[in-house]
């Protein structure tokens, strides 16, 4: 099976959904494909881009590791245009296929690529390691929200904290104010305790970073 790719400067971490306002001829052609597919769920894989240098010729400037999106929601405005809402399931190889090159309306082509379905799954360790690390992460971004965040922050956290330790990681991973690299990063961590521990070395440099407030709010 393959999928179209959707670069953007946004990583996707299972579980979250991600409001989409989709306006580029390429990617509207996507959706008209995705659209005409008899397939269900529409799916579609979102990769962060990457800068051209470095890039071998004739690759796309795109990371190797992207996420699989579920349609979940898709409006169509009077200019042709799309506001669609998606949903991130597991982790993909991102291995082009092929591309189609989609007319713009200057008479130019820009390519749309399709890659290979191929998913990436998390290791899993030990549960008892996973929920130390967890613990230890989320231990962290409580302190981490009381420096960063809202006054708030704290109710938020535990309304919305998943149980799903999965799900978990994803949460934490969706809310470090962090580049996108370091997201990628995050992403293509081997197994879901690293996640984790990567997410809480994130989120312990810039406490250190934040000291006087934490100081403040303790």
């Amino acid at each position: 099976m393959q999928l179209p790719v959707f670069p953007l400067d946004v990583v996707a971490f299972p579980g979250m959904t991600v409001p989409l306002f989709i306006f580029e001829a390429r990617y509207r052609r996507m959706v008209q494909l995705l659209l005409e597919s008899e397939s269900e769920p529409k799916r579609f894989i979102m990769v962060l881009a990457r800068p051209h240098e470095g890039v071998a010729d004739g690759a796309p400037p795109i990371h190797r590791i992207g996420t699989a999106m579920d349609v979940l929601q898709l409006t169509e405005n009077p200019d042709g245009t799309y506001e669609m809402l998606a949903h991130a399931q597991e982790r993909v190889a991102v291995q082009i296929a092929h591309r189609e090159d989609v007319p713009e309306r200057d008479g130019s082509t820009r390519p749309l690529y399709f890659s290979e379905y191929r998913e990436v799954p998390l290791q899993r360790d030990d549960p008892n390691e996973e929920l130390v690390a967890a613990w230890d992460a989320l231990d962290s971004f409580r302190r981490y929200a009381r420096a960063i965040y809202a006054f708030d922050a704290q109710e938020q956290i535990e309304s919305h904290l998943p149980e799903d330790l999965l799900y978990q990681a994803s949460f934490v991973c969706a809310n470090v104010r962090v580049p996108s690299a370091s997201r990628q990063v995050l992403l293509e961590a081997p197994s879901l305790s690293a996640r984790f521990r990567l997410a809480q070395k994130l989120m312990e440099e810039r406490i250190a970073a934040h000291g006087p407030a934490i100081e403040r709010d303790a």
